[in-house]
């Protein structure tokens, strides 16, 4: 059986800023559309239509 490799969730310090995200098994760091739309006081359909393909074709 392959041993699955997992994120682990973590706090970031950005300047004067805490986030949460998820720290992976290299030492990255990654957030999810949700966490940087709440991260900006935004809806979490504005990360999601900014990622729609299809979105950037009506612009």
């Amino acid at each position: 059986m392959t041993e699955s490799v997992r994120a682990v969730r973590a706090s970031v310090q950005i300047g004067s800023l805490t986030v949460d995200g998820f720290m992976l098994p290299d030492g990255s760091y990654r957030m999810s559309q949700t966490q940087v739309a709440e991260t900006i006081d935004e809806p979490p359909v504005y990360a999601l239509r900014f990622c729609d393909p299809m979105a950037l074709k009506l612009c």
